[in-house]
């Protein structure tokens, strides 16, 4: 059972990709207005480049409805798929450990391990303080969903962005995504916070503590998170936003244009 320390940390890291998700919504959606209106930047231009990572998605429902799959099915496997994927880091963190390089499979363990020092990661925050490659590559392995909620607040802003250009005012902007989004963030964000949760673990371990003894404690703290109920709330909370998203926003979004 997750004791108080676990659930502190889980709970830490959950509120800190929510607010990461709001701080780089709020930049990415002044920066948009500032590009459309003060540079005079094409908003259909902006919205293409910056959702260029959503064209994959967009291929893949288009498949879907294809055959007949509701949209809110499709936009619940995508997301689901995702939360899923945030997960799966704080698993595969232990292909790091070069107490485990000898085991299966040997080849990518041997690769991300490494024996050389990787300088890009010194630019990232907290890196250059920790001595001990192993170490540092773990703890850049599990700010990965930190990165993936920026992008997503980021994409987010710009698309209001621009929706505010195409309809005047930002309210319609803002309701093409509070619908689904006050469910969906929250959930891909708790989904993340088990992974992160492990990273700010490693900040706090790191220093006087020897690589093994790091990357124990993570598996240590690991087994003792409620991983698999987790998972099951986040992706009931994923097929909720999944049906709102497509039956239910889009209603919302037209009912206050006329």
């Amino acid at each position: 059972m997750i004791n108080k320390e676990n659930k502190a940390l889980l709970f830490q890291a959950w509120m800190k990709l929510i607010r990461a998700y709001l701080i780089s919504f709020a930049t990415s959606l002044a920066a948009g207005y500032i590009l459309i209106e003060w540079f005079h930047l094409d908003s259909q231009k902006l919205f293409e480049i910056t959702t260029k990572r959503l064209s994959v998605a967009s291929a893949v429902f288009k498949k879907g409805m294809e055959f007949g799959i509701d949209t809110g099915i499709l936009l619940f496997v995508w997301n689901s798929l995702s939360a899923l994927a945030l997960i799966s880091f704080i698993y595969t963190a232990s292909l790091i450990n070069p107490s485990n390089i000898t085991r299966f499979p040997r080849v990518l363990r041997q690769s991300l391990v490494g024996k050389s020092r990787m300088k890009a990661l010194c630019f990232l925050p907290g890196c250059a303080k920790i001595e001990e490659e192993p170490v540092r590559r773990l703890y850049v392995w599990l700010m990965v969903p930190l990165f993936g909620i920026i992008l997503l607040g980021v994409e987010c802003g710009f698309i209001v962005s621009t929706a505010t250009h195409l309809f005047g005012f930002y309210f319609i902007g803002i309701m093409s995504l509070v619908p689904h989004g006050i469910i969906e963030i929250p959930a891909i964000s708790l989904a993340g916070a088990v992974t992160f949760s492990g990273h700010l673990l490693v900040k706090e371990a790191v220093g006087n503590n020897p690589a093994t003894d790091v990357f124990d404690r993570v598996e240590a703290y690991r087994n003792k998170l409620p991983i698999r109920t987790i998972a099951l709330f986040v992706i009931l909370c994923l097929l909720i936003a999944g049906y709102i998203e497509a039956h239910v926003t889009g209603k919302v979004v037209v009912f206050f244009v006329q």
